[in-house]
């Protein structure tokens, strides 16, 4: 779709999505070239879509995502953090080394294109598995028109008892992951606990300047209290120590002092609250973090156990946030939404080029049926799209200006 114009329908626009109604938007070589309210006359040698009972919203960003273990969804649902994911030991990698290459990958490509259905057009995914695990999703997402920031890791972790000493990356591994930095956009650590000071220094010194480093840190008690009797720093601290982070992962345990000292370094935060709930791990002070000043996104994470759906990701942190503060206006449905447009795409450091509505930025967006038996009467888009819309009212999802899921249809 080279050009093409969408006028007449209700738009969430610009960054801070501000609601426009009868929007014209000019779609030109997969970008937004005009953006206004009105009718233009220029219409020339376009392909017309015209719908007022339609809301465009940017195009979804799922900021954390590990699609590598899509092949066992809802299995070990009651079990712990350590027993589920703990690197080699957990009974997701137990899992992945029993079954068959052919099944992750037709597992993660159904979870890619189920992200379009809900409405995604991109998606960051720490990648396990090392150059090989790399080149698995890569494979499983040919031919599929969604927008993939790949974070890799090298598949090398320390011990408990090797982590609170000084040791290297062995030198095969450190080439390793300059091997998977050739082939992704950065990397993405399990946390702290599995690396040491050292090694930290050592990755980051190779990510330093060139691609993505995010890491997980404060998921649960058990890693902060490791963290806190081994080094007398929290995750956090000995993340920004040694790490030169473009994001963080999780901070549900975060102490006041953690987010001052992200809150001091500029460094965004994605949370995962459904992921955490199931896990009981409690929810992140995502309240906190907004009053500190902190770039919040939001990720759905292991599709183990969580769905691709970020509509119910925004639902539940909306509901949940209100709920623990006791007070219906601690954070705003907008504050919600920007979590998975422009505050992911800041967190990827995508901004420039996606995340909202705007004028020379790529044309991804999400087309919501307003007249479906769900939405009919609801007076807010804002606030209906964080609390009620659903994957099945979605009419349309773009990407880059091409229509990928769903259909519209064009005016005379």
């Amino acid at each position: 779709m080279n050009d093409s114009i969408i006028e007449g329908v209700t738009a969430l626009v610009g960054q801070n999505l501000e609601v426009m109604e009868k929007a014209f938007i000019r779609i030109n070589d997969g970008r937004f070239t005009d953006v206004r309210e009105g009718n233009p006359q220029n219409r020339s040698r376009c392909v017309r879509y015209k719908w007022k009972d339609m809301v465009a919203i940017p195009g979804l960003i799922d900021a954390h995502t590990h699609l590598g273990d899509s092949f066992a969804k809802d299995v070990g649902i009651g079990s712990s953090l350590k027993e589920l994911f703990r690197p080699k030991t957990g009974l997701k990698h137990k899992l992945l080394d029993s079954v068959p290459e052919s099944l992750i990958l037709k597992s993660m490509r159904d979870s890619a294109l189920d992200m379009l259905r809900c409405g995604v057009t991109t998606f960051a995914d720490f990648r396990e598995g090392g150059k090989k695990g790399v080149v698995l999703l890569k494979s499983a997402l040919k031919g599929v028109k969604i927008r993939a920031i790949i974070l890799g890791r090298p598949d090398y972790y320390f011990s408990e008892e090797e982590v609170v000493t000084d040791s290297p990356m062995p030198d095969e591994k450190v080439r390793e992951v300059e091997e998977v930095l050739k082939i992704c956009d950065g990397l993405g650590l399990s946390g702290p606990n599995e690396y040491t000071d050292r090694s930290m220094k050592e990755i980051s010194r190779l990510v330093r300047g060139r691609k993505i480093f995010a890491i997980h840190t404060c998921e649960d008690r058990y890693s902060m209290n490791f963290s806190m009797r081994n080094f007398h720093r929290s995750e956090v601290e000995r993340a920004l120590k040694n790490i030169d982070l473009d994001f963080l992962v999780h901070l549900t345990q975060a102490r006041e002092e953690d987010i001052e000292l992200v809150s001091n370094a500029k460094i965004p935060v994605v949370c995962c609250p459904r992921a955490n709930s199931i896990l009981g791990l409690g929810i992140p002070p995502i309240s906190s973090m907004i009053k500190s000043g902190i770039t919040v996104a939001l990720g759905t994470d292991n599709v183990m156990l969580n769905s691709t759906d970020l509509f119910r990701e925004m639902d539940y942190t909306s509901r949940i946030l209100r709920a623990l503060e006791r007070e219906s206006s601690t954070v705003s449905s907008k504050d919600i939404m920007k979590m998975v447009t422009i505050n992911a795409a800041k967190a990827l450091k995508l901004d420039k080029e996606i995340g909202s509505i705007e004028e020379g930025k790529r044309a991804d967006a999400v087309f919501i049926n307003m007249n479906t038996k769900n939405l009919k009467s609801a007076k807010d888009p804002i606030n209906s799209i964080v609390h009620r819309v659903r994957p099945d009212d979605i009419q349309a999802v773009m990407v880059g200006g091409e229509i990928v899921y769903g259909s519209l249809q064009e005016s005379e």
